[in-house]
């Protein structure tokens, strides 16, 4: 079995004067970060990738000294900024292929995505362990490959996600969080979502 634990950032600070690509984490972030990776599921990491994305990247670095940068693990693209309301975050669940001029699309994220992740496996052994720190829309656009997300609250940016009829999540995806999933044969088995959080009420 093979395993890749897709991490979405932990907590940035809130500053829309600062480009996305280049929002720092909070002082909170920091310490969200340290509380999830010292769960027992990321003992086991022996290789870690992130985005470039700043964000990502400090998240990353809470995990290991030794980073593999891939751009294809950026956050989705989401082009003309004006456009960026409920309305499209609502519809780009209903159509992937939506996407703003210089954007990019669900599908166009996912396949990506895919490609980086695909590589990754291939290269990997049995019982080999890795972690990949992105972005929520990037995450979700991968996981279109096998789950549905439905938009259960536009405002709250709330996602229910169903693997093989078994929901994943049903809520907020936290800053920070991860999905573990197991692969047999290249095939994707087992999906699990975890939290520090969820951990502690577990």
């Amino acid at each position: 079995m093979k395993t890749i634990i897709l991490i979405r950032h932990s907590e940035p600070i809130k500053d829309r004067t600062i480009p996305t690509a280049e929002l720092p984490l909070s002082e909170q972030g920091h310490i969200k970060a340290q509380e999830l990776f010292s769960l027992d599921v990321f003992r086991s990491v022996e290789a870690v990738y992130t985005s470039p994305y700043r964000r990502a990247y400090r998240t990353a670095e809470k995990l290991s000294d030794r980073l593999n940068v891939d751009k294809r693990f950026r956050e989705r693209e989401l082009g003309n900024p004006d456009t960026l309301n409920a309305e499209f975050w609502n519809r780009q669940y209903e159509d992937h292929n939506y996407k703003n001029v210089d954007g990019e699309s669900l599908n166009d994220t996912k396949e990506r995505m895919t490609s980086a992740i695909n590589e990754i496996i291939s290269a990997m052994q049995d019982g080999n362990t890795v972690a990949i720190i992105s972005h929520a829309a990037a995450i979700c656009a991968f996981l279109l490959n096998w789950c549905t997300i439905e938009v259960m609250d536009v405002q709250k940016k709330l996602r229910k996600i169903t693997y093989q009829g078994d929901v994943v999540i049903n809520g907020i995806i936290a800053t920070p969080s991860a999905f573990v999933l197991e692969f047999e044969n290249e095939q994707l088995c087992r999906i699990k979502y975890i939290d520090k959080q969820a951990s502690c009420n577990n």
